[in-house]
Formats: structure tokens, C-alpha cells, sequence
């Protein structure tokens, strides 16, 4: 998949697209409420976005943004979503692999951490994440856990 950018969010235009990608995936697909999906984060001036393009077309994106304002060398990286006709295509690991040099080199983080479907938790274990607690939460009625990775 030669044909294929992944590139740093910076005008509203890119953003409208990335949440094009998640309203496809999150809220069509995976029925999570539009309210849960679009959030506050969104509109961060500390959040950023990236994208995956296939000549020009959106089909992937995340959002990375610090975890919270007591621990500032630690970034969440969320939203991590590919069409589905995409999958299974290394999309999504080049998605996060951008996020995180990103984080780690134009941002300054030691660490991400996710919450992954709890499904999908080996997929990031196969990425160098590690399950941070035991613990099963839900967000929109899907089973979660928490994961991290140091830089």
C-alpha cells in the first residue's frame, strides 16, 4: 500500500475528515452515541490529529493529546479508527507509529497510553503496549482496557 499518506492534521478541513473516518466507524458501525464520539478533545488546541490518505481519500485517522495536566510527559492517543475495507493493511500501525514519533519527538512525551477494546488489546501488545490494569471498563457500551507504552 505504497499509495498511502499519514499526515498531521492542521487545517479544519483535514479535522472535518478525520471525524468523517469516525463517525463511519464509531457511530455507524460500532453504534456509539455522536454525542460519546465527538468531545471536547476535539476542539483542544492541545490535540492532534493525523490521518491516513489514499490518493487523497480519508480511510484512517487518531488523536493524541496529554493524558491529563499533572503528568505532562504523557500523551492519550485515542480515536485510533480505518475504514473497514482498509483493515488488516498495516494502516493502523502506520497511524500510531506517526503518532508516537510525533509525540516523542516534536512534543516532548515519555509515554502513550489508550484505552483499547478490550478485543483489540493484542494488536497493541503486538505494537509494544502493555495492559496496565486488569480492570474491564466500559465507554458507549464497549469493553476496555487501559494500555501504555514508554518511549
Amino acid at each position: 500500500m505504497g499509495d498511502i499518506e499519514i499526515i498531521h492534521v492542521t487545517t479544519q478541513e483535514e479535522k472535518e475528515k478525520c471525524l468523517q473516518v469516525r463517525k463511519e466507524v464509531f457511530v455507524k458501525e460500532q453504534s456509539c452515541p455522536i454525542e460519546e464520539e465527538i468531545d471536547e478533545h476535539d476542539s483542544s488546541l492541545n490535540c492532534n490529529h493525523f490521518l491516513a490518505l489514499k490518493n487523497t481519500q480519508p480511510i484512517g485517522t487518531l488523536r493524541i493529546y496529554p493524558y491529563d495536566d499533572n503528568t505532562p510527559k504523557i500523551a492519550k492517543i485515542g480515536r485510533l479508527s480505518v475504514l473497514k475495507e482498509y483493515r488488516g493493511k498495516g494502516i493502523g500501525a502506520l497511524l500510531l507509529n506517526k503518532a508516537e514519533s510525533f509525540a516523542r519527538s516534536q512534543l516532548g512525551y515519555e509515554k502513550c497510553i489508550l484505552h483499547a477494546q478490550k478485543y483489540k488489546s493484542s494488536w497493541y501488545e503486538n505494537r509494544g503496549y502493555k495492559v496496565l490494569s486488569d480492570e474491564i471498563f466500559y465507554e458507549a457500551g464497549i469493553e476496555h482496557v487501559k494500555m501504555g507504552k514508554d518511549f
